[in-house]
């Protein structure tokens, strides 16, 4: 019996210890930052070539819309590139807008061919940034409507 109340006594001591609880924690916490590089546009596309100076090729029509971009990655570039080429007699170009500290390439003939629009981005995150569309048809352009997919990619330089 006296071994037994002497064991209970060794059992309750180190109970006791076991469960105090200190006045302080402390725990490690690891934030991964993953690259990111997100692009996306606003605004529909509708154009339409109805007029042109007798002796003269058909007037260009253009459009607007607005892209915005984000990205904490170095050296980054938008490119572009349709779904399907213009028909016979119709062309379509994009120009963007740069966003701070960025290039833009200018007014671009889009293909399925990926061309870039936008380069030397690095770290931003802006909005309502220029997107202007133009076509351009000849006479050789059958009277039809058009449709395109435009994709826009956000790549290294």
């Amino acid at each position: 019996m006296k071994n037994l109340l002497t064991l209970a006594l060794i059992a309750f001591a180190f109970t006791t210890t076991a469960t105090a609880q200190s006045n302080k924690a402390s725990q490690q916490v690891t934030i991964n930052v993953a690259e990111i590089a997100v692009i996306s546009v606003q605004g529909t596309i509708n154009m339409t070539i109805a007029a042109a100076t007798a002796g003269q090729a058909p007037d260009a029509a253009t459009a607007s819309a607005t892209y915005a971009v984000t990205s904490n990655g170095k050296d980054k570039k938008i490119s572009a590139k349709l779904d399907v080429d213009m028909s016979k007699g119709l062309t379509l170009f994009a120009t963007m807008g740069a966003p701070s500290k960025a290039r833009s390439e200018g007014k671009v003939e889009l293909s399925t061919k990926s061309v870039d629009l936008v380069s030397k981005i690095k770290n931003v995150n802006e909005n309502g940034l220029g997107l202007t569309y133009e076509a351009v048809a000849t006479v050789d352009a059958e009277p039809d409507t058009y449709v395109r997919t435009v994709t826009y990619t956000i790549t290294n330089n």
